[in-house]
């Protein structure tokens, strides 16, 4: 299925938002726009979901996936460890910030290793999204190892088949990916949108 989605018009977010949730919670795969480029989305929790992006990507197992959360407070389902306040200070926004993962859930995904990467983001499309599921994983929606995609009808042509929903917002933003904080080691891995002061 593919909508179009119109970012200015209310009941247009509102209507791709719903049809996201719907999708994601009875466990498909989504594309869509998120708060930086088209993202690949499925329910963190549902292992089949999470191992089609692999698959559909062809993206290693040994790269995990970005999470996206609704709220700080969603951290506790991953990570034991407090937000580090440089963090806190630039959150909701386009950080993208790792976590060490808690010990009794390195069994739960086999998509994660000992490390979580979390982004909440400041997006109110999202947002809607984000509270009407659970975390989610959205690597970016294009083939492993290949260019970002910007246009939503280049990705409806080559995704149609392969996944169950497309949230077509036509041509996206070009920008700079979210800036990466290693919360663990205390340094800015890539430097994006948001500069932090460490």
């Amino acid at each position: 299925m593919i909508i179009s989605l119109n970012k200015n018009d209310i009941e247009s977010v509102k209507y791709a938002a719903n049809e996201v949730a719907k999708v994601i919670k009875d466990g498909g795969v989504v594309i869509s726009p998120t708060d930086t480029v088209y993202g690949m989305l499925a329910n963190a929790f549902n292992p089949n979901a999470v191992q089609r992006i692999y698959e559909i990507k062809g993206r290693e197992k040994d790269k995990p996936l970005l999470i996206l959360l609704e709220s700080e407070k969603d951290l506790k389902l991953f990570s034991d460890m407090p937000i580090p306040e440089i963090v806190k200070k630039n959150i909701p926004g386009e950080l993208t910030f790792i976590m060490p993962l808690s010990t009794n859930l390195k069994y739960n995904f086999e998509f994660l290793k000992s490390t979580v990467a979390i982004r909440i983001p400041k997006d109110n499309y999202m947002n809607l999204v984000l509270k009407k599921t659970p975390p989610i994983v959205a690597p970016s929606a294009n083939f492993s190892g290949g260019g970002i995609i910007y246009e939503g009808d280049k990705i409806v042509e080559i995704f149609k088949d392969k996944v169950d929903l497309i949230i077509n917002a036509g041509l996206i933003e070009k920008k700079l990916p979210s800036t990466l904080y290693d919360s663990i080691n205390k340094k800015i891995l890539r430097q994006g949108e948001i500069y932090l002061k460490e």
